[in-house]
Order: structure tokens, then sequence, then C-alpha cells
């Protein structure tokens, strides 16, 4: 796999990764109700969460692969046009009108009950596993070994499903305080999508290039 691919890959993930979602806003009531220790014990969560989340989505990309690569195209059409909807949803969301964080109904802040929550509340979220179903597919080539791709662009999406998080657990009432403002969560939100377009142009003609 092209490292442009890599790079284009981790570029997307990151656009769609750092809107404050479900598990941003658990890393958030976590290290405002705890402290960062709490906050950082989230991580590990989010990170294993993430690695279901993707195993899933590579098993069945796989398998739709080695039945048909007609049938991973559809797989690849049927994500990006949930994807297209998924960022069209963000753009048009009125800016402020979520809880940023919510500090209620926290388990204890021991790390191992932290981790397992945010596993579960992670592993569980529809908006995370929508987006790695419909994401990963994009960047995946059907004429090329799939078990390297599928190493490299699983690893790169849990990483930054980690990494994401971070900023959140180490500035959590600053990070508050910034994605309030409307005019921030306003592009925030536009964000992913407008990169996912400029992405798949640049991979389509990078392909058509090197085929």
């Amino acid at each position: 796999m092209p490292h442009a691919t890599w790079i284009l890959f981790a570029v997307v993930a990151t656009a769609f990764l750092i809107v404050p979602g479900q598990s941003k806003r658990k890393v958030l009531s976590y290290a405002l109700a705890h402290g960062r220790k709490s906050a950082f014990a989230t991580v590990p969560g989010v990170f294993l969460g993430a690695t279901v989340a993707v195993v899933g989505t590579l098993a069945l990309s796989w398998g739709l692969l080695s039945i048909s690569p007609t049938a991973f195209t559809v797989l690849q059409w049927v994500g990006l046009a949930c994807l297209l909807l998924f960022s069209l949803g963000l753009a048009r969301a009125p800016a402020g009108g979520e809880p940023i964080a919510d500090n209620d109904n926290l388990p204890e802040e021991k790390p191992l009950r932290v981790i397992a929550h945010c596993f579960q509340s992670e592993s569980r979220d529809p908006r995370g596993s929508l987006l790695v179903a419909a994401l990963l597919p994009q960047f995946l080539t059907p004429a090329s070994p799939f078990l390297p791709q599928a190493l490299a662009l699983g690893s790169i999406f849990v990483l930054l499903s980690a990494l994401t998080c971070l900023p959140y657990a180490l500035l959590a009432e600053r990070m508050r305080k910034t994605i309030k403002k409307h005019a921030v969560r306003r592009t925030m939100n536009r964000s992913g999508g407008t990169v996912l377009i400029a992405a798949k142009a640049v991979t389509a003609g990078y392909r058509k290039i090197a085929a």
C-alpha cells in the first residue's frame, strides 16, 4: 500500500475522530469529575472498543472480497453514502445543541472499572461502529494483498482513536470551553466531510496515475 494512502487515511480518520462524540464526552466527564488520572484510564478503554469495531469491519471486508470483488465495491459505495450523510448531518446540526460532558452516573474511578466502562461504551456506540464500517473500506484496494492493508489501516485507526482522546484528558476544562464555542464546533462538524471528499479525489487520481 502506498504511503500516500496511509497519510490520506490518517488525515480523514482524524477529521472524523476529533469531533466530540460519545467517547470524547466520556473522557471529558471523567476528567472533570475525577481528574486526569481517571481520564487517562479512559484511553485504553476507547482503544480496546475501537479495536473490536475495526476487527469486525475488516472481517466483513475480507469476507465480501472472498465472495466477490463486486460485493466489496457495493460495500464501499454504501459506506461512502453513509459517510456523506453522516457529514451532512453533522454540518447541519445546531452547534452546542447537545451537552459537552455529563458527570452524572459515572462508575467509581478505579482504573479497571473506568477501562471496562469506556470499552463497553465505545464498543456499543453505533456512531463509532458505523464510522469504522463506512470509512475503512474506502481505502482498501481489492487488487492488493488484503492482510498488509488491514494491519496498516486498522492499526492507524485504533491508534488515532486513542490519541484523539488525549487532548480531552489533558486539557479537559480548556477543551470544554473551546468546543462550546459555536464557530469551533461548526468547523469541527464540517471538517470530516470536506476532508473525505478531498481525500477520495486525491486517492482516485493517485490510483489512476499508478495504473
